[in-house]
């Protein structure tokens, strides 16, 4: 007997149980298949997307690094002052997020329910420093896709979390009963010292700090030029009556022009020697990425998820289709 008659009566069964269903109710089902399969299908892009930039972005350099969305690899590193302390260990590191769910207990028919509800969750949003041998630069995370290589999970009898943390080597698996208590607290962390890996939009500390655009330049030149009347007709007045008429003033704003861009061009250059900040892009087509993994590693964590999801999406679909023709068609 063929393997494949048991499966072949149940898909029959199932497919008699989706004809005599409400329509409404069926039609929600395909609704919720085809939204699925558009959202894997989504997030399988975008992996690929985040492989191609990773593994065709040339890796440059700190010291040398253009302005520009740049690939950078070095170590994290803490900055002066106090540090950053992660919100439920205590633990301290350059980067941290973290998530509170309570354990909720509901009746249903008589019956006593139970799920996890998040109750609070956030990030870290303090800089820190990222260095290679050449180097550093300032990483600023907030807006950052962020893996981290940290991860603890325990529960504990208060959300505040406190150090009772997941033994370390111990199993994901059973974390969630690790400690006791009506709450399960989740940890991710990039320690100060660990390997770090950058793909971002860097910028010098005074374009980052909201530089001035060469309009507003030009118009405060022109503005101290107006001051010194006697220079700005020497310059200026080529007809010499005593006063610069519209086609003056034309030249004079072009020479302003020209000479708030050479003043640009001279600050970018001093700032090749200064201060940098790496920090996220206007650009949906260029994700800002921050891991504690390498470039080898991050790569085959995004072609496993890539996978994973476009298996996703061709089984909700299929399973869509094959809902709507049972019961429409």
């Amino acid at each position: 007997m063929s393997s494949s008659g048991p499966l072949a009566s149940w898909l029959s069964e199932l497919a008699r149980q989706i004809s005599q269903g409400d329509p409404v109710e069926v039609g929600f089902g395909v609704a919720l298949l085809a939204a699925g399969c558009a959202y894997t299908s989504w997030r399988t892009w975008r992996n690929v997307s985040h492989i191609r930039l990773i593994e065709d972005t040339p890796t440059a350099k700190i010291r040398s690094a253009p302005q520009g969305y740049v690939e950078l690899e070095g170590v994290g590193k803490l900055m002066d002052g106090p540090p950053i302390i992660a919100k439920l260990s205590g633990l301290p590191c350059v980067w941290f997020r973290y998530q509170v769910e309570e354990l909720v207990k509901s009746y249903h028919k008589g019956r006593t329910q139970t799920r996890w509800q998040v109750v609070e969750k956030g990030e870290s949003t303090e800089t820190f420093w990222m260095q290679d041998d050449t180097g550093r630069v300032v990483i600023d995370p907030e807006g950052a896709d962020v893996t981290p290589r940290h991860k603890d999970r325990w529960r504990s009898g208060s959300r505040l979390g406190g150090i009772a943390r997941q033994p370390a080597g111990a199993s994901r698996l059973f974390a969630s009963h690790v400690g006791h208590g009506n709450y399960r607290l989740t940890e991710e962390r990039i320690n100060s010292g660990e390997s770090l890996y950058a793909l971002g939009l860097l910028k010098s500390v005074s374009s980052y700090t909201s530089m001035p655009t060469v309009d507003e330049d030009v118009r405060e030149m022109l503005k101290d030029w107006k001051k010194d009347q006697p220079t700005m007709l020497q310059r200026f007045d080529l007809n010499k009556d005593g006063k610069i008429d519209e086609t003056e003033w034309r030249l004079a704003r072009a020479q302003a022009r020209r000479e708030a861009m050479k003043n640009r061009q001279e600050q970018v250059i001093h700032s090749a020697d200064g201060l940098s900040v790496l920090g996220p892009t206007r650009d949906g087509s260029r994700p800002y990425i921050l891991s504690a993994f390498t470039q080898a590693e991050l790569t085959k964590r995004y072609k496993l998820w890539a996978a994973l999801y476009a298996g996703a999406c061709f089984f909700s679909g299929l399973a869509a289709v094959w809902v709507f023709n049972a019961k429409f068609i």
